[in-house]
């Protein structure tokens, strides 16, 4: 389970920095990020008991990650589109 959370995770990264972000509108980046939050959220209620703190950890960086590169990505862009 952790390792898919984590593949997952850096795919959804990626999109976020270079696809999900190239939008001028700024909310359609955050709908993927906002989708996997629940995701994840839904996944960790229905398995809390047998989850580990390291795996909560990890849930916490897999929801972190996805908005930090919403936010890069599209101060990137927003940067590009400025400078033309």
């Amino acid at each position: 389970m952790i390792f898919m959370i984590g593949l997952i995770t850096i795919v959804l990264a990626v999109l976020e920095e270079w696809v999900f972000s190239a939008s001028r509108h700024f909310w359609v980046g955050g709908i993927a990020p906002i989708l996997w939050t629940v995701a994840l959220a839904i996944l960790v209620l229905t398995n809390a008991p047998q989850l580990t703190a390291r795996e909560y950890g990890l849930a916490v960086i897999a929801v972190i990650i996805p908005y930090v590169c919403w936010g890069n990505g599209y101060q990137k862009h927003a940067d590009r589109r400025r400078a033309k």
